[in-house]
C-alpha cells in the first residue's frame, strides 16, 4: 500500500477544506430543477447550469439545461464521481455528476467535460436499482477508491410511489 504525498497534487480536489477555501471561486453552479407536476404536465426535471462569474455578461443566468429522460423522476442531491478523497490518485478526474432520483428510482449521470453545457451520459435504470434491493436514491458520495456510493431511502421496489 502506497502512502500519498500530500505535498504534490496529483488528483482532483484539495488537500484540506482550508486549501479549498483559498482556491479559485466557482464560476458555474449546477442546480437540480424539479418540475412539481412533471408526471402530469409532461415536463422532465433538468440540471441547470448557472453562470456565477461576476465579470460575465451572463452573470446569474441559466446558460444551459440538461433534461432527464423520464418525467416525474425528482432529481435529488447530486455529487461528483471523484473529489478530494481521490486527491492522491492521478488517474481520477472530476468529470461526471451523479444525480439520484427519489421518485423514479433512477440515477442520471451527466458528462461534465464541457462545464458550461453538461450532457446526459448514462442512466442507471430503476430495474438495476431494484435488483440491488434499493430505491429512492438520495445522495451520491465519491469514495477514495474512485467508486461512487449512493445512499437510498427505500430498500426495495415501491408499489405506492408518489406521482
Amino acid at each position: 500500500m502506497s502512502v500519498c504525498d500530500k505535498t504534490k497534487k496529483t488528483g482532483p480536489g484539495y488537500r484540506s477544506p482550508l486549501e479549498a477555501m483559498e482556491g479559485p471561486k466557482e464560476s458555474l453552479l449546477y442546480v437540480t430543477c424539479i418540475q412539481p407536476n412533471g408526471k402530469r404536465d409532461g415536463k422532465p426535471d433538468y440540471l441547470a447550469t448557472v453562470d456565477v462569474d461576476p465579470q460575465s455578461d451572463q452573470y446569474c443566468r441559466v446558460i444551459s439545461r440538461a433534461l432527464v429522460r423520464e418525467n416525474g423522476d425528482e432529481l435529488h442531491h447530486s455529487g461528483w464521481n471523484s473529489c478530494s478523497s481521490c486527491f492522491c490518485d492521478p488517474n481520477k478526474t472530476r468529470d461526471k455528476l451523479i444525480c439520484p432520483t427519489l421518485n423514479g428510482d433512477r440515477v442520471y449521470i451527466f458528462d461534465m467535460s464541457s462545464p458550461k453545457e453538461p450532457k446526459l451520459f448514462k442512466v442507471v435504470e430503476s430495474d438495476d436499482m431494484y435488483a440491488n434491493k434499493v430505491s429512492a436514491g438520495h445522495t451520491s458520495h465519491c469514495l477514495p477508491s474512485g467508486e461512487v456510493m449512493i445512499s437510498c431511502m427505500g430498500d426495495e421496489k415501491r408499489e405506492n410511489k408518489v406521482t
